[in-house]
């Protein structure tokens, strides 16, 4: 039965999966031309690297989080259109359904996560990282994973509670955030607003995974 549902992921899925693996990939290679396309001796080239990755790092955490949210809003949206026939039909629970929905897109998060594993072996393969540095190809590309899950697992959270309405939800809560924190800011309450914001991107808050630069190289 999982299989089943696996597939049904893949194929609503796959061109999604496989263009964020191609973009992860060229990631490594991107910052090393980015940082500096004229350092391409062995020994030089990690400088570049490192300057490409605090260019290249918001866009590697924007794309966690758009790859995790539509891979939780295409697969609702197929099941939407369809009124839920395919989920009504399985002679399994509602619940064990949804349970098994979202193991099947979380387990297809570990594609674009092993291809930018892939790209940054390829990358380090390339160059002679210094012993002042070290480099971390692994805990890039587990970052990456839990980056993309913790927002799959949101966007999941909100396709599966609020149904069609999903996106209106994400507006109203957007507004009231922004608008909260607008407020707390006109009314002179900056310390309080400061802190909200710390709780959710400071360590160990639930943000804090976003918080700083995603560097392939550093000391």
């Amino acid at each position: 039965m999982f299989q089943q549902i696996l597939f049904t992921q893949l194929k609503w899925t796959r061109t999604l999966l496989l263009s964020m693996a191609v973009f992860t990939f060229a990631v490594p290679m991107l910052a090393w031309n980015v940082g500096g396309a004229g350092y391409n001796s062995r020994t030089i080239a990690p400088i570049a690297v490192m300057n490409g990755f605090a260019t290249l790092s918001p866009f590697l955490v924007v794309s966690a989080w758009v790859l995790g949210f539509l891979l939780a809003a295409l697969p609702w949206g197929a099941d939407s259109q369809s009124r839920h026939v395919y989920a009504l039909s399985l002679p399994i629970s509602w619940q064990r359904y949804v349970s098994m929905r979202f193991s099947a897109g979380a387990l297809t998060l570990l594609v674009p996560s092993l291809a930018l594993w892939l790209g940054c072996l390829l990358v380090l393969a390339m160059i002679d990282v210094p012993e002042s540095l070290r480099a971390y190809p692994g805990t890039l590309a587990l970052r990456f994973l839990f980056g993309t899950l913790l927002a799959y697992s949101l966007s999941f959270l909100l396709q599966y509670v609020a149904g069609r309405r999903a996106a209106v939800t994400l507006l109203v809560l957007l507004v009231a955030v922004f608008g909260g924190f607008m407020l707390l800011s006109m009314t002179g309450n900056n310390y309080i607003a400061d802190r909200i914001g710390n709780w959710f991107v400071e360590w160990p808050g639930p943000l804090s995974i976003f918080a700083n630069e995603w560097r392939l190289i550093d000391v």
